[in-house]
């Protein structure tokens, strides 16, 4: 795939060219809520060449092979709700569950020769309760709520709110994951391991590591693919009606949503 166009944000390039996702990690690119951003604008913050990144996203994509399956990029609401749910929110449990019993262990033995230790314990514990809640509220409202908009026919009464207004909650909360994920990336050192450090604090930093990209992926598929088609399904299904009532669009009850 080539990309041209300096109108693309990075967010449509990560979408569109998956493999472009590794080279704007690998720079500090920000892809996920940063994600509204041109190449242009976001590589220029970053003292970046835009077009060598552009290089660098094409040349990773040549490298996919032909009989690569297809991407969650081309997934519909339903199916890419489906992915989230089993591999990112999955995921995120499984690692914030992993550091739960590391961190405690690391600030024992390390916590007085390294006191950042303390402010990440801090962040970490608002991050888990933040993003539990978070997922828990995805997988009981939102998503079920796009499912219905997927649905052909599908009605189900309830408040004529806009599907709007749950996403911006989760965009909101979006934000303050990812100045999380930040604040304790910088406090470990962008996740190096010292030399001659032991095996719970290599451990730790790799959990770590690993739930800081995996959420900002996370992110990104929902930001710049899932809620935005959201968004169209809605206008959509209005267009059609001839209404701007929710009510004939899938909106869920809010009462067994959180049943």
């Amino acid at each position: 795939m080539t990309i041209k166009a300096s109108h693309e944000t990075v967010g449509s390039i990560a979408v569109s060219t998956p493999e472009a996702v590794s080279v704007f990690m690998s720079h500090g690119l920000d892809f996920c809520c940063g994600g509204g951003r041109t190449l242009e604008q976001a590589c220029a913050a970053m003292g970046l060449d835009a077009e060598a990144i552009r290089a660098e996203i094409q040349e990773a994509a040549g490298r996919r092979g032909a009989g690569e399956r297809e991407s969650w990029s081309t997934m519909g609401m339903s199916d890419l709700a489906d992915h989230i749910e089993q591999v990112h929110h999955a995921r995120a449990r499984e690692l914030i569950l992993r550091v739960d019993v590391l961190l405690p262990r690391v600030i024992s033995a390390h916590g007085d020769s390294q006191p950042e230790l303390h402010a990440v314990v801090e962040t970490f514990n608002r991050f888990r309760a933040e993003l539990f809640d978070h997922m828990i509220r995805e997988e009981r409202v939102l998503f079920p709520w796009l499912r219905r908009l997927e649905a052909p026919g599908s009605v189900h009464t309830g408040p004529p709110w806009s599907v709007a207004r749950p996403i911006s909650c989760m965009v909101h909360d979006h934000d303050a994951a990812a100045a999380g994920l930040a604040s304790m990336r910088s406090a470990m050192l962008d996740y190096a391991i010292p030399a001659e450090t032991c095996g719970s604090y290599v451990a730790l930093v790799t959990a770590l590591k690993e739930l800081d990209e995996d959420t900002r992926i996370h992110i990104h598929k929902e930001n710049n693919a899932l809620f935005p088609a959201g968004i169209r399904a809605e206008a959509e299904c209005n267009a059609r009606s001839g209404s701007s009532d929710a009510h004939a669009c899938g909106m869920p009850d809010p009462v067994h949503s959180h049943d």
